[in-house]
């Protein structure tokens, strides 16, 4: 009879393993420590861009890269993505070499820009929204005096989507395309969990600020991210990261290790622009409300938008449900025909960065925006 502080399975597993054939036993060994090796790695993850790039202006928050077509650049007008500012790094418009929105574009012969958010140092944590559409608007001037077009692309990737949208109802007469995926524009037209937390009293993120003494921790934000999903976060990709260990799938490994260095990576926003952003858009749905919301004293109204918008959503996204983006289209004065959705098959991050998203859905936006005089 075993005594009550001895587990019969755990004695069992380790007559097992002192029986195990050196061999097996040096092979498991082998296996954990290499486990163990990757999440080690992983506690200060790191960002590449993947694709030659050149920095071309830097102010403030602002770092605005150039991102030279390799072959002949055929298309007439260029194109500015903008990356979502969620507390990530900007490089998932550039995640990987077979997963980068920017050379979907190199291949339709586009001159391709992007604008990298920096980490906000205590210097700036008083920037807010309007801020940031000045620094977009410089971004585009830069853009336009180098290439010397009057209107550009351009495109923004989930909270980059209602950034250009915003930017676009201001100056309209910059904009050629306006590009939103899977960005929230009527917070109202679909239920999603964020924006049940954005329901918080506001004092809840006030005090998150205060934390970082007017900064926003990017860390909060991940781990609100996380909550969404928690099995898959805390539990799942573990056991799918060991059981590629076992079964010695080596590109699967390696895209493990490059999404955590990019999903785990984060980086502090101003507080007062995360603060905007939960008062206008999650609490107050004011980007549905002409006029409602100033920015230095010019009204918001989408109803200024007049160019062809190319609106995406994925229909498995779970933190932006296709309804939100595609409300877009009830309140633009661009006529009918120049609007279009287009629903992916991922979720989120896929419709954003996805294999078959970039080579089916993106490629589409690049061959309808080719067609824009």
């Amino acid at each position: 009879m075993l005594g009550p502080a001895v587990d019969e399975k755990m004695l069992k597993a380790s007559m097992n393993l002192f029986f195990m054939p050196w061999a097996m036993w040096w092979d498991k060994y082998q296996k954990l420590e290499r486990y163990y090796q990757i999440l080690s790695s992983l506690k200060n993850p790191q960002n590449e861009w993947c694709t030659p790039n050149n920095i071309i202006y830097e102010h403030q928050t602002l770092r605005l890269r150039h991102f030279p077509n390799p072959e002949e650049t055929t298309a007439r007008r260029p194109i500015l993505i903008l990356p979502p500012q969620a507390g990530h790094s900007s490089h998932l418009a550039d995640y990987s070499p077979a997963q980068s929105l920017v050379r979907v574009f190199h291949r339709y012969g586009y001159d391709v820009y992007v604008t990298e958010w920096l980490s906000a140092t205590p210097e700036y944590k008083d920037l807010g929204i309007a801020d940031y559409i000045r620094l977009t608007d410089e971004a585009v001037e830069e853009i336009r005096r180098r290439t010397d077009i009057y209107k550009i692309h351009i495109i923004g990737q989930c909270q980059g989507g209602w950034q250009a949208a915003i930017y676009t109802s201001l100056y309209q007469e910059k904009i050629a395309t306006l590009v939103i995926s899977a960005s929230p524009i009527d917070v109202k037209a679909a239920p999603a969990e964020i924006i049940e937390y954005a329901q918080l009293p506001l004092e809840f993120f006030e005090y998150l600020v205060a934390r970082g003494n007017g900064l926003m921790d990017g860390r909060y934000i991940l781990m609100g991210f996380k909550s969404l999903q928690a099995d898959e976060h805390y539990v799942r990709k573990y056991k799918r990261l060991w059981d590629m260990i076992e079964k010695g799938d080596e590109d699967g490994i390696k895209r493990f290790i490059r999404f955590e260095n990019w999903y785990e990576y984060t980086q502090f926003l101003p507080g007062k622009f995360y603060l905007d952003a939960i008062r206008n858009i999650f609490k107050d749905n004011n980007l549905t409300k002409p006029g409602v919301w100033k920015l230095d004293g010019r009204a918001i109204d989408l109803g200024n938008i007049t160019c062809p918008v190319i609106i995406m959503a994925g229909k498995k996204d779970h933190i932006t449900p296709p309804p939100q983006a595609f409300a877009l289209r009830k309140y633009v004065s661009t006529p009918e025909e120049n609007i279009i959705e287009i629903l992916t098959e991922g979720g989120h991050i896929g419709t954003l960065m996805g294999t078959e998203s970039l080579r089916e859905d993106w490629t589409r936006v690049a061959e309808v925006m080719k067609l824009v005089i």
